[in-house]
């Protein structure tokens, strides 16, 4: 099994359009959600979806956990504003996300490999 970074530009095009950005969506508005909009679901599903792609080029150039967690630092204060004040949660959310690539990106090609 290869590394979800040594994925083709083709295939995590593809994983990307057939699991990634679904799968990334939820992760963002019910494990991160800095704003507090999950209890305005599924009103508010699409808050985060301008957040994946930058997520999603880190952790697939292989960034580290206190790389991610910096990242969504920066969007929180930098974007939204917001403190940013959390940065045990944000380390959480940072773990949770390189998990799940890895487990995605697996699991989507043991499906594509049929």
């Amino acid at each position: 099994m290869s590394a979800p970074a040594d994925l083709t530009r083709e295939q995590f095009a593809r994983w990307w359009r057939e699991t990634g950005e679904r799968e990334l969506r939820q992760v963002l508005l019910w494990r991160w959600d800095p704003i507090g909009v999950s209890d305005s679901f599924p009103n508010a599903a699409d808050e985060y979806d301008g957040y994946g792609p930058g997520v999603v080029a880190l952790l697939r150039a292989g960034a580290s956990e206190d790389d991610v967690a910096d990242h969504l630092a920066f969007v929180e204060r930098e974007t939204m504003g917001l403190p940013a004040d959390d940065p045990a949660q944000l380390a959480r959310v940072a773990q949770l996300l390189m998990g799940w690539f890895a487990n995605s990106v697996e699991s989507w090609q043991h499906g594509a490999s049929d």
